[in-house]
């Protein structure tokens, strides 16, 4: 028997939101918008653009998170659903494992060669708006729609973890407070990865 009250929520936490930020998936979209950002002139255009693109990020998987979290809490501890997350924890597992034995370079199969080549035209373009605005928005709809298609690589991380902060006997806030840490977490290597580059 498992009861989720012994286990250090802030712990797990801390090392859910750790495993669920190295997603190659959605690494490389960064990766790419810092070369193209690298590019311009201007620097604080460059700190805007990709500041842009982060912060649409982090709302984008607080928003999802957030969803989740609600969607849990109104069903309650259902029985049913602790064995649809127990499938989805179990079947994530293996794929995961699965793609480290077949896939050892870690490139990223949920978008095909093509669809990584319309990305990265639809980044170009924005990246070369000589408006501010317009690109800034154009980036966050862009970062939102990608990582919306990339979410399947970590999927079953998220689902898991919103299932164990559901059944704890936290307060909204407390929730929350959780889910910010988690966000945290989660997007510390790919801010680490812009500043350094900036």
């Amino acid at each position: 028997t498992v009861r989720t009250r012994d286990l250090s929520l802030p712990a797990l936490t801390v090392v859910l939101a750790a495993v669920d930020g190295f997603n190659p998936c959605a690494m490389w979209v960064l990766v790419f918008l810092i070369g193209l950002l690298l590019g311009l002139p201007d620097e604080r255009r460059m700190w805007l653009l990709g500041g842009a693109f982060l912060f649409a990020t982090a709302a984008m998987y607080f928003a999802v998170m957030a969803a989740w979290l609600e969607l849990v809490l109104a069903i309650g501890s259902a029985a049913w659903l602790r064995v649809v997350v127990g499938v989805v924890a179990i079947a994530a597992g293996a794929w995961f494992l699965w793609e480290f034995r077949a896939n050892p370079d870690a490139a990223c199969r949920v978008t095909d060669a093509d669809e990584k080549a319309r990305i990265m035209a639809r980044f170009r373009r924005v990246v070369a708006e000589s408006r501010l605005l317009p690109a800034a928005l154009g980036i966050m709809a862009l970062a939102v729609a990608v990582n919306l298609v990339e979410l399947v690589c970590s999927a079953g991380v998220p689902v898991v973890y919103g299932q164990i902060l559901a059944m704890s006997d936290l307060s909204t806030t407390a929730h929350y407070a959780h889910l910010t840490l988690y966000l945290t977490i989660f997007m510390f290597d790919d801010v680490a990865i812009f500043v350094t580059a900036m």
